[in-house]
């Protein structure tokens, strides 16, 4: 097996082989499991994982409670400025691991090019993972076929990412090297 030497999102080395540079969907949404934003295992990017996944939550519970139709302005206003916080935290952890994998993950050139980078795709796994987990937490046996497809969703994305791992260490794909774009957490 080819070695790489990797590096954690917070700087510190870790050697692995290529073929584990990238951590499979199984390991991502048991990060997700784990529910703290602390090191989860000894890989970067599962750390920053548990950390989506954390804030996914924080955001779904407040989404939740603004919802309230019977708040006043002040406690909506409070609520829109937590959302804002959140998803300014979670931009700078996908911006962490679009940093990490334009430094650590191969790119051959001529290859084809993925249509998202590797922070928006685990985004995206920790938005259905969470998703997944509130509607099976709300279901009621009338409504169940809802958590199912919920279900359904992640499982269909992880399958998808661990396609592109594959790919992208077989050497057929590559991640895109972009910035986040954000136009009202960031200027231009």
């Amino acid at each position: 097996m080819d070695k790489s030497t990797a590096t954690r999102v917070d700087g510190t080395e870790l050697n692995t082989p290529t073929e584990m540079l990238l951590p499979r969907s199984a390991s991502i949404i048991k990060a997700f499991r784990s529910g703290v934003p602390a090191a989860v295992s000894n890989h970067p990017l599962l750390t920053v994982a548990a950390k989506l996944a954390v804030h996914h939550q924080q955001q779904w519970m407040v989404e939740e409670i603004s919802l309230d139709t019977e708040a006043g302005d002040h406690f909506l206003t409070a609520a829109k400025r937590s959302i804002d916080s959140i998803g300014l935290q979670r931009l700078r952890l996908i911006e962490g691991i679009n940093a990490w994998a334009a430094r650590r993950v191969p790119s051959r050139p001529g290859t084809s090019l993925h249509t998202e980078t590797l922070g928006s795709i685990f985004d995206r796994l920790a938005i259905a993972w969470v998703r997944s987990n509130r509607m099976i937490d709300i279901a009621t046996p009338d409504d169940h076929k809802l958590a199912q497809l919920a279900l359904q969703q992640l499982a269909g994305l992880a399958d998808a990412y661990d396609d592109l791992v594959r790919d992208v260490v077989g050497g057929r794909r590559r991640l895109p090297n972009w910035r986040e774009v954000q136009s009202h957490a960031h200027s231009l």
